[in-house]
């Protein structure tokens, strides 16, 4: 049986429309049902209406949106029980309106739940009878009661002498209705009918009748009304996913099954699988943790082609969502205080001796390449100090834990040719702000280039003076910061390289128990010959051509150095010449051999057990063997002498040099002597471990960041950041080198920058001024158009392509002012790139192709002088605003298509300069011209294109 009205109307051409809901909206469902009189007093009456349909001709047509269905507010407004009271104008003579008088309306009354009308005007709900009600004129109360809403007649229900009418209620029938809440729920909710005829509201206004309109109750909160609603909307649904996921954890958490799968599992094995549970979802709405997310990045940073295949079989996070995490990411060379700060948060719950660091600083070669950041309008890849100089090295400054393993990159600059007096700044600025931040700095390490050696004795001089000057005692070379002393140390397996690499071309001198001896090159070199003597079967079988031919020596591999110095080959040597396979003064390397492997193994400790019976290699105490042996090697290396052959003519003489390997070596000696004594008697610490003060840690980083994703020996300063921020994020995830320089360390992040992710506004305090624009004649804007063969128009089609495709669209006027439908010779290259006769590409008209042009050269002129690092483009469009007219005309779109032609141009022409700049860099064109930065990458160039690091 079809649907019918539940106020009886017989019109069946009309579409019903189903009462809301009552579980979702109870206050418009009750409104619906109090205002076609019914009553909800038990159950069955709510199932009872939920079934109800009303026809469409009790809503006016505000109450619907463009696709005639009824929007989020409707109420029914028009031919309702008891409001037949409709205004209608009276014409006068004039044809003019002079009042609203009351009409009748006429309504059929049937159906299955009616209002019909006793003897006493009560009003019940029965069932319809074969009688039809007549209409009789509503008393006062009911005006008083329905003046609240503007009821409007349409042209198809007027009233006529032979059309039944409805009766009207009374004042009682007001109060069996509830009217005075129906009236309250409307004013709350906004539920009010719109007349949109202005002579009714005059006259109204001149009754003295309420009038309410959509324009002046609903529109300026409808827009409000819509976003609360997708808000709860959102959050309900949120809130049923929450408790969802809850429920299945839960759910799972009790499997046994589940449990002995992943009691065994690491930590990212157990993320891995829990994100195998999104597959069910579709790629755009699988929803993954920050932890999940970290995971996936280290993934994809290792090698982005393998993550791409396992995005085919697995449930991953996508490829754009990796570097969007980064992008999250904004730190900045130097120091970033954020970082500090969230160090002394975590510090807060540490102990003293937890606190306890060393600081490393080293720098690492990376490639000079210039690059420009649209999202920061900054150009990169110069150094932190000038804008003037290309970064060919970053200086990074990293925190390595004395008593527990965590290090922490806290800064890094890009330099070139880094000065002494810069690094000394640099390392007390950061020594400084460890201080503040809660981290307790023992000493620094570092290699033992000219310019570290120089900042710290320039460091250590000032200490010097300032104990002088205050009647202290001077006893150990040492650095003093705001009342801390911060004690120098050097590389241990650097010094040794640089021992066993001066031996390469210098004899070495050295006196033990009162007895002079020398050790030549030449003395391994027969000690590896003897030995390769024996066949397969050799008594130094990991001894090569590496270790002993110069040539093939690699000098910057630990591993070389320390295997030749090495108890092995003392031991062989001490044995082939008692048995007479070698000459006797092939004996004297045996005891600098010796010393140099145990100071080698004591200054390297990291076990608190002793390994294969080395008593060297075990932790530092109060009664260990290491003291005597520390107070032995300094009487022995301050004995060392280098003497280097020269030639003169038919005279051969011994000059003596200096090495700064041996007196370095013996400073890093009495400054672990001072850490002990510090480490033991400050803070009651009964054992240290002296690998905690070399350089692995930071070198490890290095070689982390050169593996990254690809081998990249020499990574840009893009590259470097990006690696820089991906390993910090995920606690330094990447697989240590088989071939490496240093031994893996193992330890964990002090603090990693997932908070950028967690915490919202998180933003670097990292002080950049805008620099100002000088009006000077160096930046020339009349000079002549550079040589043109079609590439200007060419590219200036490229940006109105972008500029149709987002502003233009279908605007004709547009269109036929940009676009140049005529033979303009200049657009022949744009012809001859047609691949069909069909016209594919933009040809530009005269004025949009002078517009390009005019952009262009005052972009590359100003590119030639005083180029700013920081707000490159908005510099360069501050002067094309003062300099340039807007020659368009569409008052639709003129600013917004000015706003994109110009930052589109500006940024190819901006990339494209930087694209030359590199390549000159490389040596891959050449460059005779006037601009300062290209002239300044060809000087670079020709400088260094003998290094062996060079693309």
């Amino acid at each position: 049986m079809p649907h019918r009205c539940t106020l009886g109307c017989k019109s069946t051409d009309v579409p019903l429309h189903v009462f809301p809901n009552p579980t979702k909206f109870p206050d418009r469902f009750k409104t619906w049902v109090n205002l076609v009189g019914g009553k909800l007093e038990t159950p069955s009456d709510y199932e009872f209406y939920e079934k109800q349909r009303l026809c469409d001709i009790h809503f006016s047509i505000d109450q619907k949106n463009r696709f005639i269905r009824l929007n989020a507010l409707a109420v029914p407004n028009l031919h309702l029980p008891g409001t037949s009271r409709i205004q209608q104008p009276v014409v006068t003579s004039d044809g003019q309106p002079s009042a609203f008088l009351p009409i009748p309306v006429c309504l059929e009354v049937s159906g299955s739940h009616p209002m019909e009308t006793t003897d006493d005007d009560q009003p019940t709900a029965t069932q319809p009878t074969a009688t039809q009600p007549t209409a009789t004129q509503p008393s006062t109360d009911v005006l008083e009661v329905s003046g609240s809403l503007s009821m409007e007649t349409t042209d198809n229900v007027q009233p006529t002498a032979t059309q039944p009418t409805a009766t009207e209620p009374s004042t009682d029938v007001l109060g069996e209705i509830n009217s005075v809440a129906v009236c309250h729920v409307l004013a709350e909710h906004n539920y009010c009918a719109i007349s949109k005829d202005k002579s009714k509201r005059a006259a109204n206004v001149a009754t003295g009748i309420p009038f309410y309109t959509r324009s002046n109750v609903v529109r300026p909160f409808q827009k409000k009304i819509k976003y609360l609603q997708t808000e709860i909307s959102v959050l309900r649904k949120r809130s049923q996913l929450y408790k969802e996921r809850l429920s299945n954890a839960q759910k799972l958490s009790q499997n046994v099954i589940f449990k002995q799968v992943i009691q065994h599992m690491t930590k990212p094995a157990q993320l891995f699988v829990h994100m195998q549970q999104q597959a069910k979802n579709k790629p755009k709405g699988r929803r993954f943790t920050i932890e999940e997310k970290i995971l996936s990045l280290s993934l994809y940073k290792k090698s982005p082609k393998c993550y791409r295949l396992l995005y085919k079989y697995f449930a991953l996070p996508s490829c754009k969502a990796m570097k969007r995490i980064l992008s999250q990411i904004k730190l900045a060379p130097g120091i970033n205080n954020i970082i500090f700060e969230k160090i002394n948060k975590t510090l807060l719950k540490k102990q003293i001796p937890d606190r306890l660091c060393s600081l490393i600083f080293d720098e690492m070669s990376i490639t000079p390449q210039i690059f420009y950041s649209a999202q920061k309008d900054k150009l990169e890849g110069f150094t932190s100090d000038s804008k003037e100089v290309f970064a060919d090295h970053v200086l990074v400054f990293m925190v390595k834990g004395v008593k527990n393993n965590y290090k922490q990159p806290i800064a890094y600059y890009f330099t070139n040719c880094l000065g002494k007096f810069q690094l000394k700044t640099k390392l007390k600025s950061v020594i400084e702000q460890c201080f503040k931040c809660g981290l307790i700095v023992l000493n620094t390490v570092c290699d033992q280039s000219p310019v570290n050696v120089s900042a710290i004795t320039e460091l250590a001089q000032e200490t010097k003076a300032n104990y002088l000057r205050e009647g202290k005692e001077w006893r150990h070379e040492v650095m003093r910061f705001n009342g801390h002393v911060v004690v120098p140390l050097y590389d241990t397996p650097h010094l040794i390289k640089g021992i066993r690499n001066n031996l390469l071309t210098k004899d070495l001198r050295y006196v033990t128990n009162n007895e002079e001896k020398i050790v030549k090159w030449d003395y391994f070199k027969m000690v590896y010959d003897a030995d390769k003597s024996y066949g397969e079967l050799r008594l130094l079988h990991k001894l090569t051509e590496e270790h002993i031919n110069p040539e093939k020596i690699k000098k910057m591999k630990v591993k070389s150095a320390t295997q030749l110095f090495s108890h092995s080959v003392a031991v062989v040597t001490e044995h082939l010449t008692a048995r007479g396979d070698l000459p006797v003064e092939c004996r004297q390397l045996v005891d600098l051999t010796l010393l140099i492997d145990d100071l080698f193994d004591s200054l390297n400790v990291n076990s608190f057990s002793i390994p294969n019976g080395k008593v060297y290699k075990g932790p530092i105490k109060r009664n260990t063997p290491h003291h005597e042996l520390w107070k032995k090697a300094k009487i022995v290396l301050r004995t060392i002498k280098f003497f280097k052959k020269i030639t003169d003519g038919n005279k051969v003489r011994l000059v003596e040099k200096v090495v700064p390997s041996v007196t370095n070596l013996i400073k890093t000696i009495e400054g672990m002597e001072l850490l002990w004594q510090v480490l033991s008697c400050n803070y009651r610490l009964d054992a240290m471990m002296t690998r905690n003060f070399n350089q692995d840690p930071l070198e490890n980083f290095f070689g982390n960041i050169r593996s990254y994703g690809v081998r990249n020996i020499a990574p840009n300063t893009v590259g470097f950041e990006g690696a820089f921020k991906a390993l910090l994020l995920n606690n330094y995830s990447s697989p240590h080198s088989g071939r490496g320089n240093c031994e893996e360390d193992f330890n964990e992040c002090l603090q990693n920058l997932d908070f950028f992710l967690k915490e919202k506004n998180v933003t670097p305090n990292v002080s950049e001024e805008k620099s100002t624009i000088h009006f000077n004649n160096e930046v020339c804007f009349d000079q002549q158009h550079e040589n043109d063969a079609g590439q200007s128009n060419y590219v200036c089609g490229w940006v109105l392509t972008k500029c149709l495709k987002k502003i233009v669209k279908g605007c004709k006027n547009c269109k036929s002012e940009l676009l140049d439908n005529t033979s303009n010779k200049n657009n022949s290259f744009i012809t001859a790139k047609e691949y069909q006769k069909n016209k594919w590409l933009c040809y530009p008209s005269e004025k949009t192709e002078y517009f390009f042009r005019e952009i262009q050269s005052m972009a590359i002129s100003f590119l030639k002088r005083d180029v700013p690092k920081l707000f490159l483009k908005s510099n360069i469009t501050s002067l094309a605003d003062l300099l340039i007219t807007n020659l368009f005309e569409c008052p639709s779109h003129k600013d917004d298509l000015y706003k994109m032609f110009t930052d589109t141009t500006l940024n190819i022409i901006i990339y494209s300069w930087c694209r030359s700049v590199n390549r000159i860099l490389s040596g891959k064109i050449k460059y005779e011209g006037d601009d300062e930065v290209k002239l300044a990458a060809v000087n670079y160039y020709n400088k260094h294109k003998n290094y062996k690091n060079r693309k």
